[in-house]
């Protein structure tokens, strides 16, 4: 496994320009949340009354936001604009996919750029069928799991213990998830690479083990990385706080695309043998 992690962080230095293109990808994404969230909520907060003020200005302010609810075109805008934002990323998100799939699997002596975005032309409607799939296998859990939440949900406002309940459904809602993903890598990468997708299932089958392992690992650096920014920005607000919270991003762009071409590597070892 040690070897596999190296041979993906080496796949990465020599396409760091995707690194730098998933880190503005996730940045822009990140900005125009905060900007609609900014337009929404702090010219709300700024009508809040003052601290000073008697209980009747707080409860004209609570009768206002009601009718103002009740008068809910304004509330459909913002509705509106963030379906048409995640749908323009479920969009985007198959086609950058296809791009760095295809660019593993480029020679390193061909030009890198090139390769990505001759990936996202001829397997971006397939990474999109692929994404399609992952996202309705994603969500299937829901129908099962969100009515059992509920009475859990509701017994959180009486105790906050009722959180550990809680614990059980999303640790195995996240494993379903991470299997799901990985499943739908690996057939991903057999049909970039031309290999039927049966036998890339089954390579990450027989490699199940050393993919749960670099995923644990790498994943153990983003949380390390996430408690330590967090610390920092924490302690020292402000311009430091910032910059870190933005690097994070970057960070984060950079381990995904390790983590992929670590699991890239475990594939390719894995069909190689079997050819």
């Amino acid at each position: 496994m040690r070897t596999v992690i190296k041979e993906g962080w080496a796949l990465v230095r020599i396409r760091f320009y995707i690194v730098i293109i998933l880190f503005l990808y996730r940045l822009l994404w990140g900005v125009f949340l905060y900007r609609l969230v900014q337009s929404a909520v702090i010219p709300l907060l700024l009508r809040y009354p003052d601290q000073g003020q008697n209980e009747l200005g707080q409860t004209l302010f609570w009768m206002e936001s009601q009718i103002a609810l009740m008068d809910s075109r304004e509330v459909h805008v913002y509705l509106w604009i963030l379906l048409g934002a995640t749908v323009l990323r479920i969009l985007i998100t198959p086609f950058i996919r296809a791009g760095i799939y295809q660019s593993l699997h480029t020679d390193a002596t061909e030009p890198q750029s090139l390769s990505f975005f001759k990936g996202m032309k001829r397997h971006g409607m397939s990474s999109l069928l692929y994404y399609i799939i992952e996202l309705g296998l994603l969500l299937l859990p829901a129908f099962w799991i969100v009515p059992r939440l509920y009475p859990i949900v509701a017994g959180t406002l009486q105790s906050p213990s009722y959180l550990l309940h809680l614990l059980p459904y999303a640790m195995g809602w996240m494993a379903y998830g991470w299997f799901i993903r990985q499943c739908i890598l690996y057939m991903q990468l057999g049909t970039v690479g031309g290999h039927a997708i049966l036998s890339s299932l089954l390579a990450f089958f027989r490699q199940l083990l050393p993919a749960v392992g670099i995923s644990l690992l790498l994943g153990a650096c983003v949380l390390l990385v996430f408690g330590l920014f967090g610390t920092v920005a924490m302690i020292w607000t402000g311009m430091l706080a910032l910059i870190l919270q933005q690097s994070y991003h970057f960070v984060t762009s950079l381990v995904r695309l390790w983590h992929i071409s670590s699991q890239y590597r475990l594939w390719h070892t894995d069909i190689s043998n079997r050819s």
